[in-house]
């Protein structure tokens, strides 16, 4: 009788302890406070902007707790080949791929997630948040959207929150 008192405590035991390690597992999604936008002075001191200007570097600045961050400007997407039509000079993508998506050269458009040659900018982690420097080559409105990822990369607790930031203005 004792030792099955004892294998039952045991058992009870082992089963608390497994519990409790599991849920100390358990994180929440990642999310985005903010994202800033900085410009370098002439002083060497980082500014606060809200427009970006073609063709001048500045600073993404994302405000998270996430453990992986990456910054989709969508200021660069090129496709590989192009080809114009007879009727009007309308270009259309003239190389695509076994899922009727268009093969691209280069592309930092969320919108391109998963093709090849598309790819978010790397982030560095200081104490003000994950940061990357970027220069749009050219005027316009693109769409700015940063991708977090916390605990589990390459796992089952693989947790990607994609966060659409707006639309940045560049002047």
């Amino acid at each position: 009788m004792k030792k099955i008192i004892y294998f039952i405590t045991l058992g009870m035991f082992v089963s608390l302890s497994l519990v409790s390690c599991l849920k100390e597992d358990n994180i929440k999604a990642p999310t985005v406070s903010e994202v800033k936008m900085y410009m370098t002075a002439k002083n060497g001191k980082d500014s606060l902007i809200t427009q970006p200007t073609k063709g001048k570097a500045f600073k993404f600045v994302v405000i998270t707790k996430a453990d992986i961050c990456s910054v989709w400007p969508g200021g660069s997407r090129e496709v590989l080949k192009k080809k114009k039509s007879l009727d009007g000079g309308v270009s259309f993508p003239d190389s695509i791929d076994a899922f009727n998506h268009p093969v691209i050269k280069v592309s930092d458009a969320y919108i391109d997630y998963g093709l090849v040659g598309a790819k978010g900018l790397k982030t560095s982690q200081t104490t003000g948040g994950w940061y990357c420097t970027y220069t749009y080559k050219t005027a316009g409105t693109f769409d700015l959207s940063i991708v977090v990822t916390n605990h589990g990369y390459n796992g089952p607790e693989f947790q990607q929150v994609v966060v659409p930031s707006g639309k940045i203005v560049v002047k």
